[in-house]
């Protein structure tokens, strides 16, 4: 059926584990909804394919995730209960009842920082998995590997869920050492990579020169402009893929050649966007079968293909999501935790680039006590997922804002490089 790391499970072991939620009275109660953020990742994928045939709404969370705030993420989704490390006891959470179709909950962004929780029918994702089966028909031969989290909707339906029904067995690794990757890489015949760009560019220095990694798709981020030259050429087969979290995946391009197109959209859904690249618009989507647009809050615009076909291209993000090796990290959710150390008064997380991991994030707080950058940052540690902890803290006087109280990010950032840049050069001097 599938591999976690070194580890084969066949079919009859999804079967004990459907066997075993069977006889847990509280998963029995179709419509409930559920989230689970369990160490074992064969454990959380059958408890996820479990959900989607008895029909209940689940939400995957990361196993890295401190217990708060996972009670926190799954009373915000609306989840009765929340099976956290082992499935002996569910935490109980008092939530308002929820009568919508049974289906997968995710976490992603909104527009002012915080995460928000996006629920998609089982119905649904089995349209996308077929109409993404249908135009994306050269992974049928290929063996997928998947190197990004399954409890994300583009490992876990792009990368698993799509390969169960191509009748294929997916590799999903948990282990993110690069060269643990490329044994396994190796070891596969004609292997279709699935991760992030940042992880596609630590993995690539390590393959043997004079050959060329089979297949890989990328998604989440865009490469820049050198990275992607860099890596095209040691790819035999680049794909990429373009989505959100409300419909799933809307594009996917079969021959990648820039890093800014992503690709033609799926047969199932409508999209519109700007003409060319100086009048980008607004990315906005619907399915054919419904009047609800969804607004991606993305900028993007049209070109053609060789072949006459729309080819969709990527301009810029308009939401304040700060992308971590592939790992999404909201604002509000890293500032909330910050607060409530009783020494914060004031607090604000912005993105910056990074060479290895994409983007980082870098957080500015305002202290009435000498409360350094390390003991915030050991705070941080306990109070968050590992990918959320800010790789860069300052204490600094105050918090610039705008007359109506928000907070310019990108400016922030912006004058954050300025000073790093002109702390080197003045160290240079």
């Amino acid at each position: 059926m599938l591999y976690i790391d070194d580890t084969f499970y066949p079919q009859a072991a999804l079967q004990q584990q459907f066997a075993h939620f069977a006889g847990i009275a509280q998963l029995q109660q179709p419509g409930r909804h559920i989230a689970y953020c369990l160490p074992d990742t064969f454990v959380g994928l059958a408890l996820c394919l479990y959900a989607r045939e008895q029909q209940l709404s689940v939400l995957p969370i990361h196993a890295s995730t401190p217990r708060a705030l996972a009670e926190r993420y799954a009373q915000k989704a609306g989840c009765e209960l929340l099976f956290y490390g082992e499935l002996n006891t569910a935490i109980s959470l008092e939530t308002a009842p929820d009568n919508s179709a049974a289906g997968l909950i995710q976490l992603s962004s909104g527009t002012t920082g915080a995460s928000k929780c996006i629920k998609r029918s089982w119905s649904d994702i089995a349209v996308e998995i077929s109409s993404y089966c249908r135009h994306f028909p050269e992974a049928q031969h290929m063996t997928p590997l998947v190197a990004c989290p399954v409890t994300h909707s583009y490992g876990l339906i792009c990368g698993v869920l799509v390969a169960l029904q191509r009748g294929l067995t997916p590799r999903i690794i948990t282990n993110i050492n690069p060269k643990f990757l490329l044994k396994h890489l190796l070891a596969s015949d004609n292997p279709l990579l699935y991760t992030s760009p940042a992880m596609l560019s630590a993995l690539l220095p390590f393959w043997p020169k004079g050959s060329q990694l089979h297949a890989a798709m990328i998604s989440g981020s865009l490469m820049s402009a050198p990275a992607f030259a860099q890596v095209r050429p040691q790819i035999r087969h680049l794909f990429q893929q373009y989505g959100c979290s409300e419909v799933g995946c809307i594009s996917l391009n079969r021959d990648t050649q820039s890093a800014t197109a992503i690709g033609t959209v799926l047969p199932h859904l409508q999209v519109s966007a700007g003409a060319s690249g100086s009048a980008a618009e607004e990315i906005c989507v619907s399915q054919a079968d419904t009047a609800a647009v969804i607004r991606t809050q993305d900028l993007g615009y049209f070109s053609c293909t060789a072949q006459g076909e729309p080819l969709l291209h990527f301009v810029a993000r308009q939401d304040d999501t700060i992308i971590v090796a592939g790992m999404n990290v909201y604002p509000q959710d890293v500032e909330d935790v910050v607060l409530a150390h009783p020494q914060v008064r004031d607090a604000v997380l912005f993105k910056v680039p990074d060479v290895q991991a994409g983007q980082r994030a870098c957080l500015q707080f305002c202290s009435d006590s000498a409360l350094s950058a390390d003991a915030l940052r050991r705070w941080c540690c306990q109070h968050l997922a590992d990918w959320q902890v800010p790789h860069h803290l300052e204490a600094v006087a105050q918090i610039p804002r705008l007359a109506n109280g928000k907070i310019n990010r990108k400016q922030l950032a912006a004058s954050w490089l300025a000073l790093q840049a002109g702390q080197t050069a003045q160290a240079a001097g």
